[in-house]
């Protein structure tokens, strides 16, 4: 006669010592950035800004271990689509974006322009109306997807957002020379003065894109769903929103 199998099973184990199977303990995260203030930017050798801070909150609630770097954006854009538990900030989820990261977010929101010199005699009241001039933009930043999205083209691509704003004052027949600067709203005063370029204004205002933290489908599940958590939980007790109308108030000094 064979006899029953008397052994317990794991999940009997398990419900005998009061517990169910735990989650995935949330694993640490490599964050990754460019020079794009107020939001991410170095200072004194350290990532700050108010997405950076945001995150940094978010990390802290979830109890999830990150690490940042600044860089170039376009190395840090393919970094994140291949390296295990990477990310990318502060970016927009553009339509051909999506399905290239795991999402996380919004995390701030910014507001596009595009920038001349104050001699710019054009006039830009559409997209459309840029299309006849050489726009600089950051090279797989997501300004210059969008506006090729927009059938603008005329694109000078640059490794970083500083290399811009000296390509208004090159001569006109060299092919790296700008008319026009896609930049964010809070940001290209503060990198124009740094790259001593002044005399320049916004012409036209492409509108407000949110911005959000996008991860490696490599990286851990657990981790990303506490970030998510916590940022929920920080736009209920209002400490998302207070970091937001501080990006406003930067701006307006």
């Amino acid at each position: 006669m064979k006899r029953p199998n008397t052994r317990p099973s794991m999940r009997h184990v398990l419900a005998a010592l009061g517990c169910a199977l735990p989650m995935a303990a949330a694993q640490g995260l490599t964050l990754l950035t460019e020079e794009n203030p107020p939001f991410n930017y170095t200072q004194s050798g350290k990532v700050v800004g108010l997405a950076t801070e945001t995150i940094a909150e978010m990390a802290k609630r979830a109890g999830v271990q990150v690490s940042f770097q600044s860089g170039v954006w376009d190395t840090a854009y393919k970094r994140a689509q291949a390296e295990k538990n990477t990310c990318l900030y502060s970016t927009v989820q553009l339509e051909n974006r999506r399905r290239l990261f795991h999402w996380v977010g919004p995390i701030a929101s910014n507001r596009w322009v595009l920038v001349a010199k104050s001699d710019f005699a054009g006039s830009i009241k559409t997209e459309a109306d840029a299309r006849k001039y050489r726009i600089g933009a950051v090279k797989t930043d997501a300004k210059a997807e969008f506006l090729r999205s927009r059938a603008i083209t005329n694109i000078v691509e640059s490794d970083t957002e500083a290399q811009i704003p000296a390509k208004f004052n090159l001569p006109k027949d060299d092919p790296q020379r700008i008319d026009l600067w896609a930049a964010g709203l809070y940001a290209w005063k503060t990198i124009a003065g740094q790259a001593k370029v002044s005399g320049l204004k916004s012409v036209y205002e492409v509108g407000a894109q949110p911005y959000y933290l996008a991860c490696s489908p490599l990286s851990d599940d657990a981790s990303l769903k506490k970030l998510s958590a916590a940022l929920e939980a920080m736009r209920k007790d209002g400490a998302w929103g207070k970091r937001m109308n501080e990006a406003e108030l930067r701006h307006a000094r």
